[in-house]
């Protein structure tokens, strides 16, 4: 997407009022990536959760559950969304003690925080393989905006700000394949650009094709581990 279509799309992203339906090809494609993908991360997923355990029983304070769920704001509903735990427990009591909605990423952003098993799966996002599951069930989709946890998604929808509403939540997105470039777009115009497309273009081939080179550029970023 070229610099002036960025702009048109975004402009076209930011009037719309209407939930951004998903197209057929789209669908069939998270199925069926979904299913294959589950399947082939499974030695890893269980090798995850293997090195958890073990890290729990070596280090006491790092031991807890495999998995924590935060709600998120999707499609103007709430959802909850799976990640393997990265962050020690006592971290985690802490958010629930003194927010009123749960956002884990601020936590994880202090590398105190994580666990040694954690650190290693938040570099190269290996947290969000559970939510091939959120995929495969239609709460999620491999490429749209990434979902928001409830109290900044509901201080957007106060202030008119609908991108996280639009659409349904992705795992990865504009934003994911463009990090780490300099001077790039802020958020909210990728966000909303990838709204403005994915409502202006007719043909589901063509959204479908770009939503491909989406995920390209994310696994690209994934694999120069961006996520540090």
């Amino acid at each position: 997407m070229n610099e002036e279509d960025l702009k048109r799309y975004n402009d076209i992203g930011r009037t719309l009022q209407e939930l951004v339906p998903i197209f057929w090809q789209k669908r069939v494609f998270d199925i069926a990536l979904a299913l294959a993908l589950l399947v082939l991360f499974s030695p890893l997923i269980f090798l995850i959760m293997g090195s958890m355990a073990l890290e729990g029983l070596l280090i006491r304070k790092n031991s807890g559950p495999f998995f924590l769920t935060e709600p998120r704001g999707s499609e103007g509903e709430v959802f909850a969304l799976p990640k393997f735990r990265i962050i020690r427990m006592d971290v985690f009591r802490e958010i629930r003690a003194t927010q009123k909605y749960q956002h884990i990423k601020p936590m994880e952003s202090e590398p105190e925080n994580l666990t040694r098993v954690g650190a290693i799966l938040k570099a190269y996002y290996l947290d969000e393989l559970p939510q091939f599951m959120s995929i495969l069930i239609g709460r999620m989709t491999f490429v749209g905006a990434r979902p928001w946890p409830l109290e900044p998604y509901y201080d957007e929808l106060e202030e008119g700000l609908l991108r996280k509403k639009l659409i349904r939540p992705g795992l990865t997105g504009l934003v994911q394949a463009n990090k780490g470039i300099e001077d790039g777009p802020d958020e909210w115009t990728l966000d909303y650009a990838y709204i403005g497309f994915m409502h202006t273009v007719k043909s589901g081939w063509r959204k479908f094709m770009f939503d491909l080179r989406v995920l390209g550029r994310s696994c690209r970023t994934v694999l120069e581990a961006k996520g540090l």
